[in-house]
């Protein structure tokens, strides 16, 4: 599982990138694409799945369902904080959106409920 200092430095390398746009490909494809002037970073499910990633490991899940909730919406928060949007897309689909613009009554992560049982196989 990932520290919260690991998770602090991601976040800070965020705030590192002050302008311009990149994109990370695999096997083809957009996986990762960030947008330093939006402060946005949208990220493919199926590359995350192709690359060996797993972001609930990220939020906690290896403590439980639990953990991982109050993990992700910690990351979300700290990515409104700071400015940032992320957005989960799976063959091109909104899944999961996290961070800047998303309601604080939500926990600052947003997702259409008839789309969970697909996100969560996603992030598997």
């Amino acid at each position: 599982m990932a520290h919260q200092s690991d998770l602090t430095s991601a976040l800070d390398l965020l705030a590192t990138v002050s302008k311009g746009k990149m994109t990370i490909t695999l096997e083809g494809r957009p996986f990762v694409r960030l947008d330093a002037d939006e402060r946005s970073l949208d990220v493919d499910a199926d590359g995350l799945r192709a690359a060996g990633l797993h972001i609930l490991e990220l939020a906690g899940e290896e403590e439980g369902m639990i953990a991982a909730l109050t993990g992700s919406i910690h990351i979300a928060n700290e990515m409104s904080e700071r400015g940032w949007m992320l957005t989960l897309h799976q063959k091109g689909e909104k899944m999961l959106t996290m961070g800047r613009g998303v309601s604080r009554l939500t926990g600052r992560i947003g997702l259409n409920p008839l789309k969970t049982r697909r996100l969560l196989k996603a992030l598997r």
